[in-house]
C-alpha cells in the first residue's frame, strides 16, 4: 500500500466534504448522477480488490452486481421483505456463496483462461435470469418499495427518499474504502499484494496462493453485489442487462481509467467516466466514438491511470518502507538439531521425471545427511533442476519417491513443503523487485505465521515477523539497506536477498539452484562465504557449476549426466571416479 502525501490527504478530505455537501447545492438530477457515479465507483473499488490488488483480470465481475439487485427484487416480491436488516444480509450473503463457488473453479486457471472463464460463468447467469420468465426474462423485475432501515418500529432510513439514499450510498462507499484500507494494510492484503508482483515466490515461500485468491475473490463479490444492491434501489428495477460482459467490461474500463492499485483511482475514474459519458452523450449520436478515443488515449499517456499522475504532482508516489531498524533481534535462527536426527533428513527412492518421450530424471535414488552441503553436479541437460523442482513441489513426479525426515511428500504442493522447513533459491533471482528488501523478508516470515488470514489488525505490528526478517537481513549483509527497494539492488545482492527470504521463513533444509550464475569473481566470492555461514545451521543441497566453489564448499557431491546419477559420495572419493571424470570434471581436473 502506498503512503500518501499530506496534500493527497488533504485533496482527499476536501473531496469527502464536497460530497457530503451536494444535496444542499445540487437540484435533482445531479444528486441523482452523482448518486449513480459513488454506486459505479463502490462497484470499480470491488473490481480493483482483484485486478489492481490480486492481480486477476475478471472479466465477469457484472454477475454479481446483478446478484445484488435481482436478490434485492426476490425478497421485496416474493418474501414481502423491505428492511434493510433481513434484505441487506441475505443479498450479501447470497452473493458470497456465488463468488465462492465460481471463484472455486475460476482460481484454477491463470491469464486469458482466467478472464475467459469468469466471463463464461457471468454469461451463465446472464442467460439464466434473461430466460427465466419467474424473474421477469429480459424485462427484469422492479422493485416497488424501496428498503428501509427501522429501530422498534421506527423508520430511521427510507431510501425511498433520494436524499437518504444519496447519503446512504455515500456512507457505503466511505465503509468500503474504509474496509479495504484495512484489508490492505493487514497480513491478508500484504500477501496478496504479494501474490500480485510474483506468484510463483509467494506460493514457494509457504503461502496456499488459491485459497487467499479464493478469499479475495469471495470479498469483491459481496461488495460488488453491495453495489447492486444499491443500484437496484436508485433505479427501482434490474434487468438481465446488468449482467451482461458489456457491463464488466465498462467497469473495468472504470478501473483502469482511474487507475488500479489504488483506493481512489476508481472514484476518480466512475466521476470521469460518467460525467463524460453524460456530456458527450448530449453532444453527438457518435459519442462511443469519441468516448473510446479518449480512454485510448488516457491509457497511451497516463498506462498507470488518472491517479498515478495525481499521485506524481503531489508527490506521493510509492515509496518503499522498511519497519524501525532498532527492533530486538535475536543472536541465531533456530539451528538444525543435528544430533537428535538418525537417518537422512531428505530421501529419494527411484525418482522419475518423464516429459512425454524425454526421461529428464531417471530412477534416481539419494540420501541426504543432516547438517551437510550436498553438491549436485552435472552437465547441463543432466537433469540437476528437474530434480530441485521435484524436491521443492514445483514439479510432480512422474514415479518414485520423496521423504523427508520419514514423511513422504511425493506430490504435496510447494506450499506445504515449505512450511514442512523446506526453503529453495531459484536459477532466476526470485525476489518482490517493487518491494523494499525489509518488505521481501518481512512477507517471506510473515509465511510461518499459524495462519496470515488476518484482515485488520495491520501487518506492520507483527513485531516478531519484523524481527525475523531484520535479523535474516543482518545475516546477508543487508540490514542497511532494508529501505531500498529490491529493484536497485545488484545482481549480487538481489542474491543475498532471496537468501534472506529463505531464511527468514527459517528452513531446515535449503535448495540453491546455481546460486552464484552470472557473477563477478568478488560476488561469487561473497556469496559463497554467504553459504559458508548458511550451513553452519542448515542443511544445503546446492546445483552449481563453479567447481571451484563447490569443492571450497561441498561435503558430498551427486553426478548426474542425461538425468541419472552416475556417482554420489564424500567428494574426494567422487572427484577419483573415473566415470565422472570421463562425463564431466575431466582427467585434469581430477589430477589438481
Amino acid at each position: 500500500m502506498p503512503e500518501f502525501s499530506r496534500s493527497i490527504v488533504i485533496l482527499l478530505l476536501i473531496a469527502t466534504i464536497a460530497l457530503a455537501a451536494v444535496p444542499f447545492v445540487s437540484d435533482r438530477f445531479h444528486v441523482q448522477l452523482i448518486t449513480q457515479i459513488l454506486v459505479l465507483a463502490t462497484f470499480a473499488m470491488s473490481l480493483d480488490l482483484l485486478v489492481g490488488f490480486t492481480g486477476l483480470v475478471s472479466f465477469g465481475h457484472a454477475a454479481f452486481y446483478g446478484l445484488g439487485g435481482y436478490s434485492l427484487a426476490i425478497l421485496t416480491r416474493d418474501a414481502g421483505l423491505i428492511s434493510m436488516w433481513a434484505t441487506l444480509p441475505v443479498t450479501l450473503v447470497v452473493c458470497g456463496v456465488a463468488a465462492a463457488a465460481i471463484g472455486w473453479l475460476s482460481i484454477r486457471t491463470s491469464g486469458v483462461y482466467f478472464i475467459m472463464i469468469t466471463l463464461a460463468f457471468a454469461q451463465m447467469v446472464y442467460y439464466f435470469f434473461n430466460d427465466a420468465r419467474g424473474f421477469g426474462g429480459s424485462d427484469g423485475l422492479y422493485i416497488n418499495t424501496a428498503p428501509r432501515l427501522g429501530l422498534g418500529g421506527i423508520t430511521l432510513l427510507d431510501l425511498q427518499n433520494r436524499t437518504t439514499l444519496y447519503y446512504v450510498v455515500f456512507a457505503v462507499l466511505l465503509a468500503t474504502a474504509t474496509l479495504l484500507w484495512m484489508l490492505l494494510r493487514s497480513p491478508f492484503g500484504q500477501v496478496i499484494t504479494a501474490m500480485r508482483v510474483n506468484q510463483g515466490r509467494t506460493r514457494a515461500l509457504g503461502f496456499p496462493i488459491d485459497r487467499y485468491k479464493l478469499v479475495s475473490f469471495s470479498i469483491a463479490g459481496m461488495l460488488a453485489g453491495l453495489a447492486g444492491y444499491l443500484g437496484a434501489t436508485q433505479f427501482g428495477y434490474i434487468n438481465p442487462a446488468h449482467m451482461a460482459w458489456r457491463e464488466s467490461g465498462r467497469v473495468l474500463m472504470v478501473v483502469i481509467l482511474g487507475g488500479s492499485g489504488t483506493l481512489f483511482g476508481p472514484v476518480i475514474g466512475a466521476f470521469v467516466f460518467v460525467l463524460l459519458e453524460d456530456l458527450l452523450s448530449g453532444l453527438t449520436e457518435h459519442w462511443l466514438l469519441i468516448m473510446g478515443a479518449f480512454v485510448v488515449a488516457v491509457v497511451l499517456i497516463l498506462p498507470n491511470g488518472i491517479a498515478a499522475l495525481l499521485l506524481r504532482v503531489t508527490g506521493s508516489a510509492p515509496r518503499s518502507r522498511s519497519q524501525p531498524g532498532n527492533l530486538a533481534v535475536r543472536p541465531r535462527p533456530r539451528p538444525v538439531n543435528v544430533a537428535a536426527r538418525d537417518g537422512p533428513i531428505l530421501e529419494v527412492e527411484n525418482l522419475t521425471k518423464r516429459f512425454f518421450g524425454l526421461v529428464a530424471v531417471n530412477c534416481a535414488s539419494l540420501r541426504f545427511t543432516p547438517g551437510q552441503v550436498h553438491a549436485v553436479i552435472g552437465p547441463n541437460g543432466a537433469g540437476k533442476t528437474t530434480l530441485i523442482n521435484m524436491l521443492s513441489g514445483e514439479s510432480q513426479p512422474t514415479d518414485g519417491h520423496i521423504r523427508y525426515k520419514g514423511l513422504d511428500i511425493t506430490g504435496l504442493s510447494p506450499d506445504s513443503i515449505s512450511r514442512m522447513g523446506i526453503g529453495r533459491s531459484f536459477q532466476i533471482t526470485n525476489i518482490y523487485p517493487s518491494l523494499s528488501c525489509f518488505q521481501n523478508c518481512r512477507i517471506a516470515a510473515q509465511s510461518r505465521l499459524p495462519s496470515s488470514m488476518r484482515f485488520f489488525r495491520a501487518a506492520s505490528q507483527l513485531v516478531d515477523v519484523a524481527q525475523n526478517a531484520n535479523r535474516a537481513l543482518d545475516r546477508c549483509g543487508l540490514g542497511a539497506r532494508s529501505h531500498e527497494a529490491a529493484s536497485a539492488l545488484s545482481h549480487g545482492d538481489r542474491r543475498k536477498l532471496e537468501i534472506a527470504m529463505v531464511l527468514a521463513t527459517e528452513p531446515e533444509l535449503f535448495l540453491l539452484d546455481e546460486p552464484l550464475a552470472g557473477m563477478g569473481a568478488q560476488e561469487s566470492r561473497e556469496i559463497l562465504e554467504l553459504l559458508k555461514v548458511v550451513a553452519r545451521d542448515h542443511t544445503l543441497i546446492l546445483i552449481e557449476h563453479d567447481m571451484d566453489a563447490v569443492f571450497a564448499i561441498a561435503d558430498t557431491l551427486t553426478v548426474m549426466v542425461n538425468g541419472k546419477v552416475i556417482a554420489a559420495g564424500p567428494v574426494d572419493q567422487v572427484r577419483a571416479d573415473y566415470a565422472v571424470q570421463d562425463a564431466y570434471l575431466g582427467h585434469q581436473d581430477a589430477a589438481e
